[in-house]
């Protein structure tokens, strides 16, 4: 049609609607989706739809429907976490379908006889590769300068950025598809000629091969300056094991998502499923619900591309079976989920109780509400002096790569000294993550996050073993609060590594039966061995 000022006021206008829809719309049914279905090819449909309907608006806007792929990926990326089975299941399609169709789409459109037939073709592509390459060159130095980088790792950005594939057919694709009239002879006036299109393939061969070339060349010079560094942190994260305690069947998933989420994608951790039987389970019974629980943790685990080594431990006690288990792996993380019947009476039940005495590693109870990928704030409440405790970094550590795995921004509530410290460390670590820092020291007053904890954030407890620095007695009413006040919200109650003191009487209190018994035969028959002395003394 006409390009006047009407078709730009109704674009402009339309192009609003679009982008609130999709920005404003779209978040609300996507949250309220994952949370009411949990089925994986359910979730993938419906990702696919909510493509295709952007897709649609932006047609309907004026727009080209790849603006609305781009933006429904946009409001999608932060409800797929990248190490979920949802984004293995995007990833292999994407690039075993979608991609190598596109790309043999376009292919089918170009004439390299338009190369040999004249200059023409030629010319195009000379400018636009000698544009293109020469410009990334000129970024990735004026980068290096500015941020004081070495030459391999400017060498490296260069390399990283230069070549240009899918979003550069995509625009090109776009502009060769708009007509904008005809020619005498009745073929299609393009908006961009078969000239820039063969131009744009050869770009693309061209960028794709220096920029190879340059990333190997610059990788391997950064790989000798940073051995030593990469060799130290290798060592630091292979010393780190998650384990995964399963009891109930329909909590896998959720604490599988949060095992997985402590350890970084393709890193080098571990991480174990344990599912114990006790003594006072049939056996038979017993070994067949662990299995079974197992089983669909590992399922779970593969469909997102990640390895659970699998735990079925036999034992006197749960509590027995899950702290030889971390002792005998060196575990330093380990996820349990909350019991089914937990009250202000019994919150944390006695299975977990004689695990936190007995082991002083970082330990997180979770309790979900709704799924992860689902959630958009952390509330991280850390008591006074928590910074002066040596597990203080680790779960700071790990929330923060939490919140990045999530998208989720932190909100901080903790005393002055101890958010300086968490302050500190973030800005030393580089974190881009949206932090916020409020000042809190009266747990007396624990109620006021009733309110300021929102339905869709993870609500994050830092708590302390009795006997060590950063234990308040108001640490006491947490199971009074948390089960009255704060049931409809997903929250995590994490008890950081701690320095072991004195005698764990733990061990003592779950000490074998068996031993028990052999040390009450022991006592009687001293006892009995006595009366005898003491009635020869008599006569």
């Amino acid at each position: 049609g006409e390009v006047s000022t009407a078709f730009w006021l109704q674009l402009g206008i339309s192009s609003v609607v679009f982008v609130c829809i999709v920005f404003f719309v779209f978040p609300i049914i996507i949250r309220w989706f994952f949370k009411n279905f949990e089925d994986s090819i359910s979730q993938y449909i419906f990702v696919l739809a909510t493509v295709f309907l952007a897709s649609f608006l932006a047609e309907a806007a004026g727009l080209e429907a790849l603006i609305g792929a781009f933006f429904a990926g946009l409001v999608l990326n932060r409800f797929v976490p990248h190490s979920s089975h949802l984004m293995n299941r995007i990833d292999f399609v994407g690039n075993a379908l979608f991609i190598p169709f596109f790309l043999i789409g376009v292919g089918m459109l170009v004439d390299f006889s338009v190369l040999v037939k004249g200059w023409g073709a030629l010319k195009v592509a000379g400018v636009i590769i000698t544009v293109a390459i020469a410009t990334k060159y000129l970024a990735a130095i004026i980068t290096q300068k500015i941020f004081r980088l070495t030459t391999a790792e400017g060498k490296m950005i260069f390399g990283l950025s230069t070549s240009r594939a899918a979003a550069t057919l995509a625009i090109i694709l776009v502009g060769y598809n708009i007509i904008t009239g005809e020619t005498e002879f009745g073929e299609p006036i393009r908006l961009l000629n078969e000239d820039v299109l063969n131009g744009t393939v050869l770009l693309i061969l061209v960028s794709c091969s220096i920029g190879s070339f340059v990333t190997e060349r610059a990788a391997k010079d950064l790989a000798l300056e940073l051995s030593d560094a990469d060799d130290h942190a290798e060592d630091k994260k292979t010393n780190e094991k998650v384990l995964i305690s399963l009891g109930y069947p329909e909590l896998v998933p959720d604490l599988v998502d949060l095992g997985i989420t402590l350890a970084p994608k393709k890193s080098l951790i571990p991480i174990y499923a344990l599912h114990v039987t006790d003594d006072e389970q049939l056996y038979e019974q017993g070994v067949a619900s662990g299995k079974k629980i197992l089983e669909k943790a590992i399922s779970y685990a593969t469909a997102s591309d990640n390895i659970l080594i699998p735990v079925k431990r036999y034992d006197s006690s749960i509590s027995n079976g899950i702290v030889y288990t971390i002792k005998e792996h060196n575990v330093t993380d380990v996820v349990i989920g909350l019991h089914r019947d937990a009250d202000q009476k019994n919150f944390l039940g006695e299975i977990t109780e004689s695990i936190i005495r007995r082991v002083f590693e970082t330990i997180y109870i979770y309790k979900p509400v709704q799924p992860f990928n689902t959630l958009k704030r952390l509330v991280v409440v850390a008591p006074a002096k928590a910074e002066t405790e040596v597990g203080f970094l680790h779960w700071l550590n790990k929330l923060l790569m939490i919140a990045r795995e999530g998208g989720m921004s932190i909100a901080f509530y903790a005393e002055a000294q101890t958010l300086t410290f968490i302050k500190s460390h973030a800005q030393r670590i580089g974190s881009t993550l949206k932090l916020l820092y409020n000042e809190f020291s009266n747990w007396d007053d624990f109620l006021v996050f009733s309110g300021e904890v929102k339905p869709n954030d993870l609500f994050v407890i830092i708590s302390s073993r009795k006997g060590n620095n950063s234990y308040t007695n108001q640490l006491s009413k947490l199971q009074h609060y948390l089960s009255n006040y704060f049931q409809q919200n997903s929250f995590i109650v994490v008890f950081p590594a701690q320095l072991e003191s004195g005698i764990n009487m733990g061990d003592i209190e779950q000490a074998d039966s068996a031993l028990i018994e052999t040390i009450s035969d022991q006592i009687d028959a001293i006892g009995s061995l006595g009366k005898r002395f003491r009635r020869i003394f008599k006569k």
